[in-house]
């Protein structure tokens, strides 16, 4: 190894280890020693990548101990593991499963060790999310994996599917969810906008969709009877369900034990209907979204949600999203949630009138740096808002031009991603440089670099010949150095498979 990468890789391992104090990823080691010190454990494999449909046995073997006897235990629970040490996985739900093996002696409780076997899921389309407002605009070619109600052509939301007490409009939903599923996708319901007729302040003004619509029902029944009407409509269509969307924001100008019970009667009525449906937490934003999310998960809002939902916006800086993440991460630990997925289901780069719109040449990287980042940080699915949007926000696509140069970075980053998994988590090095590494099947590998907000020369690890750029042209390595900038850039073995 030449002095250059000891050093990169140092840099590289230093950056993971404080990933790890953050608690975003897990590192392991196949084998952990405990008191006495003849005894220890191996899990093998210790890593193991699965798809969402396999199970995987492991051997887990203790040290001076006959594996008869021997008391297994898991953490968290999930799974299955005999009296002969064997581990059987379930089919994944969540992308990444850390789980702790534990065995004990019958005979001397001294007598135990620990092993860790974290399960990997390889990136999968439903982890590419995309908001479109009109779908009349969008490319055949634009894939994506989830999309989301909200916004996405009229007739969708509460105030416009029930205009008046018992009498329902659907057609636009199923027109919705089929145009969906002939894509593969699957989307998320979010509840909002009451009808001004069930509004209980049906002369509220300041609401930004239209008279009453950010109050929640004067009566609780008739949210219950829309909940009860559309559930049924679309169970086994729609699965995900999010309670309400930006309710910290002007869309909900009701209190919060009244969220909290239209919660828990949503998820009563769901799971009823559904018992397979998620329920997503209400979807909160910007500085006040976490205290708004712990207000609500401390006041009986916990046990109503499968899913914790979150609004990424936080500044031009994709970057950033590392503290968003921690934040609502934190919240959800401090409420006995950390286990539940996350989702960040509304984002792109944020734009107020003290801030400016991020140039054309860094909302091409940011969009890019968001998926891997929000990928390693344990984020299992990410809607960019939005295809069509009008600017500011996130738009791949105008109206008069077509297709922007963000819509060919977003290709390229869904190439890059989809089926690699990511076996690292994205590290910054001492020298500002970003690294995520990814493989795949068949001895392939990656590391996706850039360096934010400038540019330097990145000495080239030898196995790697070419790179991508995110306008999908190929380069050759000549000499093992390449210039690398604020747009990642793709180092490769070899051609994607």
């Amino acid at each position: 190894m030449t002095a250059t990468a000891m050093t990169r890789n140092i840099a590289v391992a230093a950056a993971v280890g404080s990933l790890f104090v953050a608690g975003l990823y897990m590192l392991r080691s196949p084998a952990v020693t405990v008191a006495p010190s003849s005894v220890s454990m191996a899990v093998n494999p210790s890593t193991v990548s699965l798809t969402a449909s396999q199970t995987q046995s492991f051997s887990a073997i203790v040290a001076n101990n006959a594996n008869t006897g021997v008391t297994w235990s898991l953490n968290p629970a999930v799974g299955t593991l005999s009296a002969a040490g064997l581990y059987t996985a379930p089919p994944l739900v969540a992308r990444v499963q850390a789980v702790t093996v534990t065995a004990t002696s019958a005979t001397d409780a001294t007598r135990s060790a620990q092993s860790t076997i974290l399960l990997t899921l390889p990136v999968p389309a439903t982890f590419f999310g995309l908001s479109v407002l009109d779908f009349s605009h969008l490319s055949p070619s634009m894939s994506f994996g989830t999309t989301r109600s909200w916004d996405a052509g009229p007739g969708l939301d509460w105030s416009d599917a029930n205009p008046s007490q018992g009498v329902y409009k659907f057609s636009p939903l199923d027109q919705f969810i089929a145009f969906n599923q002939a894509r593969g996708a699957e989307g998320i319901y979010t509840f909002g906008r009451t009808p001004r007729w069930a509004s209980s302040q049906p002369y509220n003004l300041d609401s930004p969709y239209g008279p009453g619509e950010c109050a929640p029902p004067s009566n609780m029944s008739y949210w219950d009877a829309y909940v009860t009407a559309i559930v049924t409509h679309a169970a086994g269509r729609i699965k995900y369900w999010e309670l309400w969307n930006e309710p910290n924001e002007a869309a909900y100008c009701g209190d919060m034990p009244t969220m909290v019970t239209m919660a828990q009667h949503a998820h009563q009525i769901i799971k009823r209907i559904d018992p397979a449906a998620l329920i997503l937490a209400p979807s909160t934003d910007k500085i006040s979204g976490p205290p708004w999310l712990a207000s609500f998960l401390s006041t009986g809002g916990a046990g109503s949600v499968d899913v914790i939902a979150f609004h990424g916006y936080w500044s031009s800086q994709a970057e950033d999203i590392v503290t968003v993440v921690a934040n609502f991460r934190a919240v959800a630990a401090a409420h006995g949630l950390s286990g539940l997925p996350m989702w960040d289901t509304e984002s792109s780069w944020a734009y107020t009138s003290t801030m400016s719109l991020p140039p054309a040449s860094e909302q091409v990287a940011y969009i890019a740096k968001s998926y891997l980042l929000h990928w390693s940080l344990g984020v299992d699915r990410f809607s960019w808002y939005a295809y069509d949007a009008n600017s500011p926000w996130g738009t791949l696509y105008t109206s008069p031009t077509g297709e922007t140069a963000t819509a060919l970075s977003y290709r390229e980053t869904y190439k890059w991603m989809i089926g690699a998994t990511l076996t690292a988590p994205c590290s910054n090095a001492a020298n500002k440089v970003w690294i995520c590494p990814l493989s795949r099947t068949g001895g392939y590998s990656a590391e996706a670099v850039w360096i934010s907000n400038s540019s330097a020369k990145f000495a080239v690890p030898k196995q790697y010949t070419q790179y991508l750029d995110l306008a999908g042209a190929t380069h050759p390595i000549a000499n093992g150095v390449v210039t690398i900038g604020d747009q990642p850039i793709l180092l490769q073995t070899g051609p994607l498979p």
